[in-house]
C-alpha cells in the first residue's frame, strides 16, 4: 500500500494531476476541437477568458486534485514527526523552510523557463535551460546513500546558484528579472503547504475546529461577492501582492478536506495495516464499489458541464446509493475503510452541488465554493478506486505513483528538460509538425510530452532520486 514509506493512492492521484498539468499545457489549443478539452472559462475558438461561463471539465480537476492530494499526505507525514519526537516549533521551522524553497522556485520559473530566451539562437535558450534544470535538481535532490550533511550543502549551493544565474539573465539575456514574477501555481502550493500544516498540527485532535475553518473561510468566500463588506476588502488586499493575498487561503477548502481523508485512511492504516483476505463475492461488490464511483465522476463533469444540474443530482444520489449498497457485500476491513471514506464524498459532494446555483455557477476562475467541495469529492473517489486496485488486487499504476511521489521533478521535466533536449536533438521541428496536421494531432503532442515525462520520472524515482523540499 505504500512506496518508500508513502501511500500509493495518494501519491496516484498527485500523479494524475502532474499528467493532467503536463497534457493540459503542451496540447495545442485548436478551436477544432472539443470544448470539454479546455478550461470551461477558455472556451473556443477564441480562447478569450470569459468569467461568465459556468461549468468545469477535466482540465479544472488538475490543479484541485494536486491540493487534495497535498492535504491528503500532511497526516502522515505530521504524525510520523510526533512520533519521532518534534515538537511544535520544530514543525513551524520545517514548515517555514518548506514555504520559502517553494517560493524561491515558484520565483525562478518565472523568471527563466525557456520562452523567454526568444532573443537568442535556440540552442542557446536550449542549453541556458538545462542548467537551470540541473541547479534545481541540485537544489532538491535526495541523492542515495549521500551523508545527509553533505546533501543540505549541496541543496543549499544549488539554491545559491540559481539566485546568480536568475539574475545574469538581464546583464546576459537582456531579460527583465524581477521577483514580483513567480509561478503562481508553486506560489499558492507554497503557502497551502505552510497554511495546511499549521492548521492541521493545531486541529490534529480538533477535528471540529478544522471544519468550523473549512465553514468560516467557505462563508468568507461567499461574503466576498458583498462589494464594501469586510470580506471583500480583506479578499482584494493587494499589500506585496507579489508575494501573498488572502485569498490564496480559499484553497484550504480543497487542503484541509483533503486533512481529514488523510487523518481517516491513516487511523485506518494504524488499527487494520495489512488487507483482509476476500472471496470472489467480496471482490465483485468492491469492483462494483470502484465502478459506481468512476460512473459518479464521470456524471457530475458532464452534467456540470453540460449545465444539467437536476440530472446531475439525481444520477449522483443514484450512484451513491448504489455504491453505499455495495459496502454490505465487502469484508469487514474495506467496509471500514470505504464507509467512512464514502461518507465524506457524500457530504463534500451535496455540500458542493447544493452551492452550485451560486456564484454564477460552479467555476475554477474564479473559484466557486462548489467548485471547491465538488473538486474534494471527486478526488475522493479517485483515491478510493485507487484503494480498490491497491487493497483487492494488489495492483496500481507505479510510473503514475512515481510522479506523485517526486512531484517537483516531473513539474520541471516537460520545460527545462525534454524542451531542451528536443531543441538540441532537432527533433522539435519533427513534434511541431506532427502537431500541425489535425487538431488531434495537437493533443498527441500533449499526450507525447506527458508520456516522456512519466517515464524520465518513473526512471529517476526508481533510483531514488526524489526531489524534496
Amino acid at each position: 500500500m505504500t512506496m518508500n514509506g508513502r501511500v500509493a493512492a495518494i501519491d496516484l492521484l498527485r500523479g494524475l494531476a502532474i499528467v493532467g498539468m503536463v497534457l493540459s499545457g503542451q496540447m495545442l489549443w485548436n478551436a477544432g476541437l472539443p470544448a470539454a478539452m479546455f478550461h470551461a472559462q477558455l472556451p473556443p475558438p477564441s480562447f478569450a477568458f470569459d468569467p461568465s461561463v459556468p461549468g468545469i471539465t477535466w482540465v479544472d480537476l488538475v490543479f484541485p486534485f494536486f491540493l487534495f492530494s497535498m492535504g491528503a499526505a500532511l497526516p502522515f507525514a505530521l504524525r510520523r514527526r510526533e512520533a519521532q519526537g518534534a515538537r511544535t516549533r520544530d514543525i513551524l521551522q520545517s514548515a517555514l523552510h518548506r514555504w520559502l524553497w517553494l517560493v524561491l522556485f515558484a520565483v525562478v520559473l518565472a523568471n527563466t523557463y525557456m520562452a523567454r530566451l526568444h532573443n537568442i539562437p535556440a540552442w542557446a535558450a536550449a542549453l541556458a535551460t538545462l542548467v537551470v534544470w540541473a541547479l534545481f535538481f541540485a537544489m532538491f535532490v535526495r541523492v542515495p546513500g549521500m551523508d545527509r550533511e553533505r546533501n543540505t550543502w549541496l541543496n543549499r549551493g544549488g539554491a545559491v546558484a540559481l539566485l546568480v544565474i536568475t539574475a545574469l539573465y538581464r546583464p546576459v539575456f537582456g531579460i527583465d528579472v524581477s521577483i514580483r514574477q513567480s509561478d503562481i501555481i508553486i506560489l499558492i502550493l507554497a503557502w497551502m503547504a505552510l497554511t495546511g500544516t499549521v492548521a492541521w498540527w493545531f486541529t490534529r485532535r480538533r477535528l471540529l475546529v478544522r471544519l468550523f475553518l473549512v465553514a468560516l473561510i467557505a462563508l468568507v468566500q461567499l461574503s466576498s461577492a458583498v462589494e464594501g463588506s469586510w470580506c471583500a476588502r480583506l479578499w482584494q488586499l493587494t499589500q506585496a501582492g507579489w508575494l501573498f493575498r488572502w485569498e490564496f487561503l480559499k484553497y484550504l477548502c480543497i487542503v484541509l478536506p483533503g486533512t481529514l481523508a488523510g487523518d481517516t485512511i491513516c487511523d485506518f492504516l494504524h488499527e487494520s495495516p495489512a488487507p483482509g483476505s476476500r472471496n470472489q463475492r467480496q471482490r465483485l461488490y468492491t469492483v462494483l464499489f470502484a465502478l459506481s464511483l468512476a460512473t459518479l465522476l464521470g456524471v457530475v463533469l458532464w452534467g456540470l458541464f453540460a449545465r444539467e444540474a437536476a440530472w446531475t443530482v439525481g444520477l449522483s444520489l443514484g450512484l451513491l446509493l448504489i455504491a453505499a449498497t455495495t459496502l454490505r457485500g465487502m469484508c469487514d476491513n474495506d467496509r471500514t475503510l470505504y464507509g467512512r471514506l464514502l461518507g465524506a464524498t457524500v457530504c463534500w459532494l451535496l455540500l458542493g452541488l447544493a452551492a452550485e446555483p451560486l456564484e454564477g455557477g460552479i467555476k475554477k476562475d474564479p473559484a466557486t465554493v462548489s467548485y471547491f467541495f465538488v473538486t474534494s469529492a471527486l478526488a475522493l473517489c479517485v483515491v478510493q478506486i485507487a484503494l480498490v486496485g491497491e487493497r483487492s488486487f494488489r495492483t496500481d499504476i507505479r510510473p503514475l505513483v512515481a510522479c506523485g511521489a517526486n512531484p517537483m521533478f516531473a513539474y520541471t521535466a516537460s520545460g527545462y528538460l525534454l524542451a531542451p533536449l528536443l531543441t538540441l536533438t532537432m527533433l522539435s521541428g519533427a513534434v511541431e509538425r506532427m502537431a500541425s496536421l489535425t487538431p488531434w494531432c495537437g493533443f498527441l503532442r500533449g499526450v507525447l510530452f506527458a508520456l516522456l515525462v512519466v517515464g524520465l520520472t518513473w526512471l529517476f524515482t526508481r533510483k531514488n532520486y526524489y526531489w524534496k523540499s
